[in-house]
């Protein structure tokens, strides 16, 4: 996408840009996950990526076609979850919503019944193929709209929240199974509110802030950069369960917290304030930990800061 924009008029004639010049490359097996929070564009962006929603002005490209202007390979190159029940057909089954779907796509016979039942195994649905969509619960209906986007064999796959409603073994198995496609040499942007999911399957992180590109970088180079601003953490367990007043004392320490024999000090170099714990308390230390920022609390300063 390039310089892509979305205004929306009210009644009164002002206008509100809830994306505004994104810029924005995801190369083929990469996957690039956006993070931000409500009302940061991330929906309007994956709309008009889907041909949902014009764009006001700017470009995209999916598989080198125009969403605007060639919208039928566009669609064709593209496979993508909206999650919810939007696009699936709740008195169908799951293999007749993805018959419908298939055909939908000019796949047909023996090839496409072979597609829908592989694709019901690969998001554990294969024991629900025959039962009707509007019995399933929020996760098997994530799963399902996951197995629709894969049916036509798409080169880009655009996931919004695909995990979300999942109970803890169902993300993990989407998770593993998204990360499988994208060593295939898919495209794949990936919108989702979990920052464990966003750490473990993306090449790139990009955080969006009022419709603008607020950060563009790896997980460890974001956490990374935060330490500098914000400080890594030190975790401190200390052997006889006391932890000692004179921690006060930590170069660079801006912030301390105790609780049951182990503290967790915030410093500026986290490498200067293990050595000299170690040297003020040689033998009264059962472990020391330093790590930078996590990636929400990354997320948690973009949000709160101007």
């Amino acid at each position: 996408m390039s310089q892509l924009c979305r205004e929306f008029r009210s009644a009164d004639g002002s206008v509100r840009k809830a994306v505004d010049g994104l810029d924005l490359v995801v190369r083929p097996g990469e996957l690039v996950s956006v993070l931000g929070p409500n009302g940061a564009g991330k929906t309007t962006m994956v709309k008009m990526l889907t041909g949902l929603l014009l764009p006001t002005s700017g470009k995209i490209l999916l598989a080198g076609h125009d969403v605007v202007r060639d919208r039928r390979r566009a669609a064709l190159a593209c496979g993508f979850t909206l999650g919810g029940d939007t696009g699936l057909y709740p008195r169908l089954s799951a293999v007749q919503n993805l018959t419908f779907f298939g055909l939908m796509y000019g796949l047909g016979g023996t090839a496409l019944d072979r597609k829908a039942q592989q694709l019901l195994e690969e998001v554990d649905l294969a024991d629900r193929a025959g039962d009707q969509v509007g019995s399933f619960s929020r996760g098997m209906k994530q799963r399902l709209h996951l197995a629709k986007a894969l049916l036509h064999d798409p080169t880009v796959i655009i996931l919004d929240e695909p995990s979300a409603g999942l109970d803890p073994q169902s993300a993990a198995a989407m998770r593993a199974l998204v990360s499988r496609l994208s060593g295939e040499g898919r495209s794949i942007l990936l919108t989702t509110h979990d920052m464990r999911e966003a750490e473990e399957l993306s090449d790139r992180i990009v955080l969006m802030k009022g419709g603008q590109i607020h950060t563009e970088s790896t997980a460890p180079e974001l956490r990374a950069a935060a330490a500098d601003r914000m400080g890594h953490a030190v975790r401190v367990a200390f052997a006889d369960g006391r932890v000692p007043h004179e921690l006060e004392g930590c170069p660079g320490l801006i912030s301390r917290e105790s609780d049951l024999g182990t503290a967790t000090l915030r410093v500026r170099d986290g490498a200067a304030s293990v050595e000299w714990i170690l040297k003020n308390f040689p033998g009264m230390t059962t472990s020391v930990a330093v790590t930078p920022p996590t990636l929400e609390e990354v997320f948690l300063e973009m949000v709160t800061t101007s």
